[in-house]
C-alpha cells in the first residue's frame, strides 16, 4: 500500500483494489461478520472463493450481501452503458445471484440478498471492524481503480454504516432460493 492519511478518518491504506488481495484474505479469515456490496464482483469472487467458504464454514458467522436489482431495467441499463464489459452486466449480475443462492444452499448463508436499484458510487467490503471502499470510475473506460481500507469508528466507517442502515430501508429484501425468480422475470 502506498498512502497513510490522516488516522481521525479512519483510512488505513489507501492503494489500488488489485493490491488488496492479501489484506483482503486476512481480513475474510479474522472476520465474524461480512457484508458485501458491489455490481457483481465476479473476479472478486473468483480469488476469494475458499476464504469465504471458510469464513461461512466457521459457526458464529454472519454475511449480508447487496447486489443489484436485475429487474431495475433502468439501473441494469445504466451499468451496461457505463462499464466496458456492459453488455454482460445482466449475465455477470445473474451469475453473483447463482453464487450466493448456492452458498446459502450450502452453508445458511445468507439468509436474504438485498437489491438495491439506486446507481453506486462504490463498492464496499465490510468484515467486523474494518472495511475496504473501491471507487468507480467516471468514465466506461477500464482502468485501475482506487480503494482505501477502514476502520468502522472513523469519519468514513461512520459514513458507511450509516450508508448501510439506508440500504437496508431502501433496498428489496429476498431470500436466496427466490434470486432465480428475480433472474427470470428480468429477462428481456
Amino acid at each position: 500500500m502506498t498512502a497513510r492519511p490522516e488516522p481521525h478518518f479512519g483510512i488505513v491504506q489507501l492503494g489500488p483494489f488489485a493490491g488488496f488481495v492479501q489484506r483482503f484474505e486476512d481480513l475474510i479469515g479474522s472476520a465474524t461478520t461480512m457484508a458485501l456490496y458491489f455490481i457483481h464482483s465476479r473476479r472478486w469472487r473468483e480469488n476469494h472463493d475458499a476464504a469465504i467458504k471458510a469464513f461461512l464454514g466457521r459457526p458464529g458467522t454472519t454475511l449480508e450481501v447487496f447486489l443489484p436489482d436485475l429487474e431495475s431495467h433502468e439501473l441494469i441499463f445504466s451499468l451496461g452503458k457505463h462499464f466496458e464489459d456492459g453488455p454482460l452486466i445482466p449475465a455477470l449480475v445473474a451469475d453473483a445471484y447463482r453464487y450466493f443462492a448456492r452458498l446459502a444452499r450450502d452453508f445458511g448463508k445468507p439468509s436474504h440478498v438485498w437489491l438495491f436499484d439506486r446507481y453506486p458510487t462504490y463498492s464496499f467490503y465490510r468484515f467486523d471492524d474494518r472495511a475496504v471502499i473501491a471507487l468507480y470510475s467516471n468514465t466506461s473506460a477500464k482502468k485501475e481503480l482506487p480503494a482505501f481500507e477502514l476502520t468502522a469508528d472513523g469519519f468514513l466507517g461512520t459514513f458507511l454504516a450509516a450508508d448501510m442502515d439506508d440500504l437496508r430501508k431502501e433496498c428489496r429484501k429476498r431470500a436466496p432460493q427466490d434470486l432465480e425468480v428475480v433472474i427470470a422475470n428480468a429477462a428481456p
